[in-house]
């Protein structure tokens, strides 16, 4: 699939419902990159999604589900033939920087990526995204639909502010 951006999927409100659930959570993991095995190299993930909706998180799955269903309709139905094989929000602030990386191998799964604070500016804080030798800005709205096997990386955040993101892995049925 094309890497596609889509803007103004949802209202701010529903962005900012979800970042203060997030972080109300006491589920929060810091396993996060995988095989990274010093623990101030990594990052934490709030898991939504795994394959099924997490018990524990089902609130904010049910609303990943409804965020999901806005991205399709934005992209005139183009992810409908897609199920939702993981989902989840991490947090990173300016002590992380990311590294290029891919997720997956088969050519059936892409990856979305979006910023939950209706707040974040990505000009005075950084964090956007950089897919394919191209850099997205990822203003709260804004969604990129992408190819995971292709090396992708967040752009270092410039502030202490913490950047609440969520990312879906969907899998072609």
């Amino acid at each position: 699939m094309k890497t596609m951006v889509l803007k103004q999927v949802c209202s701010p409100t529903y962005l900012a419902t979800m970042k203060t659930m997030a972080s109300d959570s006491p589920n929060w993991d810091f396993r996060w990159p995988k095989n990274t095995p010093n623990i101030e190299d990594r990052f934490p993930k709030l898991r939504l999604i795994n394959h099924d909706p997490v018990p524990e998180n089902a609130v904010l799955a049910g609303m990943a589900i409804g965020l999901f269903a806005l991205m399709n309709e934005k992209c005139d139905y183009a992810l409908m033939d897609y199920d939702i094989v993981s989902c989840q929000i991490s947090i990173k602030d300016s002590s992380r920087q990311d590294n290029f990386h891919t997720d997956y191998d088969a050519d059936d799964i892409v990856k979305v990526l979006g910023i939950l604070d209706d707040g974040w500016d990505p000009r005075t804080m950084g964090g956007d995204f950089s897919h394919d030798n191209k850099t997205y800005a990822l203003n709260p709205g804004t969604f990129v639909v992408f190819d995971p096997r292709i090396l992708h990386a967040a752009e270092d955040i410039t502030t202490h502010r913490k950047r609440f993101a969520i990312d879906y892995a969907l899998r072609r049925m």
